[in-house]
């Protein structure tokens, strides 16, 4: 008896310590940076650290980032779980692997919802999975 009853407070315990380490990050104030997007090879998106970002700023409901080249911003729109986006202004360098660019901004015109689990952000277009980015608590520049 007294086995069980130590193996459920360490189990309570364990369950305690670590259900911390799944809260749920801001969609607003956090950076945010692509992990995964079928079109795009992991090898682009890994290519650098501020490629394929996205930060969203509550104050003035404006979204800023980075393809894989040029630097983007625009308005948003949040209600719940429902995301749109607005016009986006960008940069407009030539580089290497632009159809890289081309398809993420092309994903972003068709989210129109989101979800968040822990540190990961999904956008989506109804039910499908568009992309995938990674978040952290630091402010992107």
């Amino acid at each position: 008896m007294k086995k069980i009853l130590a193996a459920a407070a360490l189990l309570f315990a364990m369950t305690a310590c670590c259900g911390s380490q799944h809260k749920e990050l801001p969609l607003e104030g956090t950076a945010w940076k692509l992990a995964k997007m079928d079109s795009i090879p992991a090898s682009a998106i890994t290519a650098e650290e501020d490629a394929f970002t996205l930060q969203f700023n509550a104050a003035d409901t404006l979204v800023s980032g980075r393809t894989n080249c040029n630097r983007f911003f625009g308005p948003y729109q949040l209600n719940g779980k429902s995301l749109k986006f607005g016009m986006l202004g960008m940069t407009r360098m030539a580089c290497p692997e632009m159809q890289y660019e081309d398809l993420f901004v092309r994903m972003l015109d068709r989210v129109n919802g989101f979800e968040i689990k822990g540190s990961d952000l999904k956008l989506l277009d109804g039910e499908q999975v568009l992309a995938e980015f990674r978040g952290t608590a630091a402010a992107a520049k």
